[in-house]
C-alpha cells in the first residue's frame, strides 16, 4: 500500500488535513510527507500539517482547517463560533481559536490564538466534529474581545435562543 492511500481516509475525515505526527502512526514517515508535498499531492499549511491537495472543502473547512493547524486541544472560540453557527455575519479573515497547551507553531496572521486556556468545550451536530466553546461562551468572549459589536452580539443571542442554543435566562444577559 502507496504512503498516501494509508493517510488519505484519517485526512480526507478531518477537512484533508493530516499531521505528521498522526502519519506517523500509520507508517508514513516525516520524508514521505514533503516527498508528496513535492510531487504536489500535499500542500504544506504550517509545521507539521499538511492537506491533501483533491480534498472538496466543504461549508466548515476554514474552521476545521484553523483548529487543526493549531493543534491537539485547540477548538473554535468567539466570533469564529459565532460565525460557524450563521448567528450573525463575522469577520471571515479572521479565525479564534484556543488551545489548552502552548502554541509554538508559525501560523498565518489571520489567527487570534489564545493559548493555554482550556475550556470546555462541545461538539455541534452537523458541524463536523469541529472543537469549539458553548455558545454562550462564545459569545461572551466575541463581546469581551471585540469582535463583534453590542447589538449584533444581541442579535446573534437572540437567533442562538431560538434555535435552542442557549437559554432565556443566557440570551437575557446580552440585552442592554
Amino acid at each position: 500500500m502507496k504512503a498516501y492511500d494509508k493517510i488519505w481516509g484519517v485526512a480526507e475525515d478531518n477537512f484533508g488535513v493530516i499531521t505528521s505526527a498522526k502519519a506517523e502512526e500509520f507508517g508514513v514517515s516525516r520524508q514521505n510527507l514533503v516527498a508528496m508535498e513535492r510531487a504536489g499531492t500535499l500542500t504544506r499549511l504550517c509545521h507539521g500539517v499538511y492537506q491533501i491537495k483533491h480534498h472538496v472543502p466543504g461549508e466548515n473547512d476554514f474552521y476545521g482547517v484553523g483548529v487543526a493547524m493549531v493543534g491537539e486541544n485547540a477548538y473554535l472560540r468567539g466570533a469564529s463560533v459565532v460565525g460557524m453557527l450563521n448567528l450573525v455575519p463575522t469577520n471571515p479573515g479572521v479565525i479564534y481559536v484556543g488551545s489548552g497547551m502552548r502554541v509554538r507553531r508559525r501560523l498565518p496572521r489571520e489567527f487570534r490564538v489564545k493559548d493555554r486556556t482550556a475550556c470546555q468545550t462541545i461538539q455541534y451536530e452537523g458541524y463536523e466534529g469541529i472543537p469549539c466553546q458553548p455558545v454562550f461562551d462564545a459569545l461572551k468572549t466575541a463581546k469581551n474581545d471585540g469582535a463583534i459589536e453590542g447589538d449584533r452580539i444581541v442579535e446573534a443571542a437572540m437567533k442562538a435562543n431560538e434555535r435552542g442554543l442557549i437559554t432565556d435566562e443566557e440570551c437575557s444577559q446580552f440585552k442592554a
